[in-house]
């Protein structure tokens, strides 16, 4: 039986060894078995540029281009790798998507994204999504030389962990139920929703027009461990992958 795998939140960098250990590994093992590989954002814990490359960059870039010669990959940025662009997409043998898109896998309609979109309630997050996502602001960052990149790209992360020690794990930055309401509005083909960006995997379900429509959150990467969602003709299975035991 063949399968699309599906993963986000990865978070690499080259201080998260066994993160990338565990990735890599990865990749290999489902080089040839699966039908294709979605990446849904967050794929690093930073990006400055294509042409500023960590080495866990470029050994993913190899990996991806290896597993791509029998596979599709595809990506969707995160909240993380929003700058990730066409050149090191070539590189790793990735095709970049949009924001949010709806797939068709073994007869059913997936609306895939990273998922940070549907976080409603975070108003203050959602206006600063709206004007980092704007391509001439974009382009004016990249434009920079890499040393003010890196510092800005510091000082975002630093921002990132105050609010994220202040807001934790509550309400305010999980996907909301007017968040999901309105993406099914913009896509009502889609029958199922896989994404990330909360770090809380889990199945939940909607209803929408009379419709179940089932949520499925990508379990994050962290302490060595990982997880991916596993969609096939059966559905939609969640696994779980730890470095010691792989």
């Amino acid at each position: 039986m063949r399968e699309t795998v599906f993963i986000a939140d990865l978070h690499l960098s080259d201080d998260t060894p066994d993160l990338n250990r565990l990735f890599l590994n990865a990749v290999q093992r489902w080089q040839g078995r699966v039908d294709a590989l979605y990446i849904l954002g967050d794929f690093f814990e930073v990006w400055f540029g294509d042409d500023v490359l960590s080495d866990i960059a470029r050994e993913a870039a190899a990996a991806l281009k290896a597993f791509s010669r029998e596979a599709p990959v595809y990506f969707i940025c995160g909240n993380r790798d929003f700058l990730l662009g066409k050149q090191y997409a070539e590189q790793a043998g990735m095709t970049l998507l949009p924001e949010s898109q709806v797939v068709t896998l073994y007869g059913t309609h997936y609306l895939i994204s990273h998922g940070d979109e549907m976080c409603t309630d975070d108003i203050s997050y959602q206006r600063f999504r709206r004007i980092i996502r704007q391509k001439w602001l974009q382009k004016l960052l990249l434009a920079l030389p890499q040393n003010y990149r890196r510092k800005i790209a510091a000082r975002i992360r630093a921002t990132s962990k105050q609010k994220k020690s202040r807001v934790g794990q509550s309400s305010i930055s999980d996907v909301t139920e007017q968040g999901v309401q309105t993406a099914l509005n913009h896509y009502p083909q889609a029958q199922a929703i896989i994404h990330g960006h909360t770090h809380r995997p889990a199945v939940h379900e909607h209803i929408v027009n009379g419709r179940t429509i089932k949520r499925y959150v990508l379990p994050d990467w962290h302490d060595g461990k990982g997880g991916y969602v596993s969609v096939s003709e059966k559905g939609v299975v969640m696994e779980m992958l730890d470095i010691i035991n792989f």
